[in-house]
């Protein structure tokens, strides 16, 4: 059956959004909130019994409120930015420069060179000096110096630009790679002609036990002095190794861009022993083939489903308190804090929709308030055992297959999170056998997780989610 995507059309995304809620309860970020006027163009929530997330929204006009300067590139980027992965075309950027986004983040990579080229007919209508773009490729071993400027001129006759603001080596997971002899030329070359202004570097994080930690790496980009703008993930639940890389970059003076902003979902599988969903049928004929016997293994599949439907009752206490009603609530509220860090330049958020765009816009230059924060501290709390840290591999040295778990895990959440179907689907089909080996594993893994998270489930449901049909 031929697998349909985003790219298919929106009907066939809502179906699967509703197949991927329908595996049980869900929770993820945004807040539906009713809104009334106050003098000064802005409005407040309406009172309710309910606290309100956001303290104020902007003017109608819906524009950025907060700017920031980027490190030593000087330029002064707004605290919200658009992460173009999702943009194909030219009216969801062209809008969010409207709204005044003056920080893009883009790739090469991305839709296929489509992000670049809707950016470019945006870019048409605006002022080219007001806008900052950023964009990435990956820069392998072997690349000489030439390769490298055919990808920044591909970049730019994409772009339609006769300058990139920043040009960024994309994951980079070696201090050693940040040295890269051919990238650093071309680099030199380039801006002598006045066609890349500063660089940069991203990184996710390790996806195994023998790669460099996120911070190791990004910290010395930071010190190296050749590098001007960092990427990297950064919010409420995954952030220590990010405060180092910051604290680095502010001494250095260089900018800071957030990427993985909102930390995901929490959803529980359905569970009736007489009528096995395929997800714990999986999980039954796993343990059967481990020799349990039927009965054991029932009941433990029982213990699993009560202690995660009473996780998803604790979390209802405060999603029913905030309001939360749809999957923008925390996400948006994670944005948000992660705009209170003054030297966080700016968050790169992906969207593609004029409505999400004034969601995003609507939370520039405010400030949490203490509802708010109360919400992330029990979402943390919550969260806890669930999310699987971007570049955490502490379960890595216990899987005999040597299963990517913190990639698979990834690209999960470009799925879900970040409403990636298709990229998502052709990374992990890229991986070959991906989680496969999980449904006859034993779980050597179940005890690995310094989180307490349950690997060999989540593996099965990160497998079905990335190949479904």
């Amino acid at each position: 059956m031929k697998k349909k995507t985003r790219a298919d059309s929106d009907r066939s995304h809502m179906k699967r959004r509703d197949f991927v809620k329908s595996s049980g309860a869900a929770l993820a970020g945004g807040a539906l909130l009713g809104l009334a006027p106050i003098e000064g163009g802005k409005v407040l929530a309406e009172s309710s019994e309910a606290s309100p997330l956001f303290p104020v929204r902007p003017s109608q006009d819906g524009q950025i409120q907060n700017y920031r300067t980027l490190g030593r590139t000087g330029f002064r980027v707004s605290d919200i930015s658009l992460g173009a992965a999702l943009i194909k075309e030219a009216n969801v950027a062209r809008y969010a420069f409207d709204k005044g986004i003056n920080y893009i983040d883009t790739a090469e990579g991305y839709e296929n060179g489509a992000s670049e080229r809707g950016i470019r007919d945006a870019l048409r209508h605006f002022d080219r000096e007001k806008i900052f773009i950023s964009t990435k490729a990956d820069i392998r071993p072997r690349d000489d110096k030439e390769t490298v400027l055919a990808k920044v001129r591909g970049s730019l006759e994409r772009l339609g630009t006769e300058y990139i603001d920043a040009y960024m080596m994309s994951s980079v997971d070696t201090v050693k790679g940040l040295n890269h002899p051919a990238y650093h030329a071309a680099m030199d070359q380039l801006k002598a002609e006045g066609r890349v202004r500063f660089t940069g570097a991203t990184y996710h994080g390790p996806e195994a036990t023998d790669q460099t930690g996120m911070a190791d790496v990004l910290c010395a980009a930071a010190e190296d002095g050749r590098f001007d703008v960092l990427l990297l993930v950064y919010n409420f639940l995954t952030h220590s190794e990010g405060d180092r890389i910051i604290a680095a970059s502010k001494a250095n003076n260089v900018g800071t861009t957030a990427m993985k902003t909102a930390p995901g979902k929490l959803r529980a599988e359905p569970f009736d022993p007489e009528n096995l969903s395929e997800l714990f049928q999986q999980y039954l004929d796993l343990m059967l083939r481990a020799g349990q016997s039927r009965r054991s293994a029932l009941r433990e599949l029982q213990e699993y489903s009560d202690a995660q439907n009473a996780f998803v009752e604790r979390t209802q206490v405060f999603a029913e308190r905030y309001g939360i009603e749809s999957d923008e609530a925390l996400q948006l509220v994670s944005i948000q804090w992660v705009l209170q860090n003054p030297d966080m330049h700016t968050a790169c958020i992906s969207a593609w929709s004029f409505d999400f765009i004034d969601k995003i816009v609507a939370l520039s230059g405010t400030e949490l308030t203490a509802p708010a924060e109360s919400m992330l501290q029990q979402s943390r709390y919550a969260l806890e055992a669930q999310y699987c840290r971007h570049g955490c591999v502490g379960c890595m040295d216990s899987c005999p297959f040597n299963v990517p778990v913190s990639k698979i895990m990834r690209y999960a959440y470009y799925f879900e999170a970040q409403g990636r179907e298709r990229h998502a689907m052709s990374l992990y089909a890229a991986l070959g056998s991906g989680a496969t080996p999980c449904k006859d594993c034993a779980g050597l893994c179940a005890a690995a997780c310094p989180y307490g998270l349950a690997i060999q489930p989540k593996m099965l449901q990160a497998h079905r989610l990335l190949t479904l049909a």
